[in-house]
């Protein structure tokens, strides 16, 4: 890379005036998400998880972790926009991990996607995004549980094992998981291929 094209990536900001716009639409739509339940036996089904892993896959790992990160704080801030209502207290809440988790499961989902450079034939594009949505489920479940034994153990004053908390926060929704991954698979895909046609390459120099 010559100086002068050093200096031109240097001056380049973080986020572009559209990026942002990008990462402020998925924020509110994990919101509107938030709010969507789909009634299933024993668990209802909400959209903000798949909403996340289509961020990764449309977005990219560096804007789909601020898209999420700009959601939280949302939600923080008071916005209605977690499935519990929102405001500092959420904090408190032994779910609250699950959210925290929106941002490593966005940057892991888009980061596997560069990593392998999603291209060619639709296979392996399949293959590619149902391994990065898979990586970016596993980061939000890791995240989520480990708040959720933290939280019950030392806030609440419950004692579980882990074996307890898996049972509790993760076990339940395995199939709703499932489903949500097989959903941002097909119609990533199927609007990622559509804007690549128009240009958009969420993959290339992002991180």
């Amino acid at each position: 890379m010559s100086g002068i094209e050093k200096n031109a990536a240097a001056a380049r900001p973080w986020l572009s005036t559209k990026e942002m716009a990008y990462c402020a639409l998925f924020a509110v739509l994990t919101g509107v998400g938030a709010n969507i339940r789909i009634p299933l036996p024993y668990v209802p089904l909400t959209l903000q998880t798949l909403l996340v892993l289509m961020g990764g896959l449309l977005l990219g790992a560096r804007r789909a972790s601020v898209a999420m990160a700009m959601y939280m704080l949302l939600g923080l801030l008071g916005l209605p926009v977690f499935a519990g209502g929102g405001g500092f207290h959420s904090l408190l809440s032994p779910s609250f991990g699950f959210i925290v988790g929106f941002i490593p499961a966005g940057w892991l989902t888009g980061r596997v996607c560069e990593i392998l450079k999603m291209r060619g034939e639709s296979f392996r594009d399949t293959a590619v995004r149902l391994l990065a949505c898979f990586a970016g489920m596993v980061a939000y479940d890791l995240v989520g549980c480990a708040w959720l034994y933290f939280n019950l153990n030392n806030i609440v004053g419950r004692a579980m094992t882990v074996g307890q908390t898996l049972s509790a926060g993760l076990f339940p929704f395995l199939v709703t998981d499932v489903i949500k991954l097989a959903v941002a698979v097909i119609i990533g895909g199927a609007i990622s291929n559509r804007l690549a046609k128009h240009g958009w390459r969420p993959f290339e120099n992002n991180r």
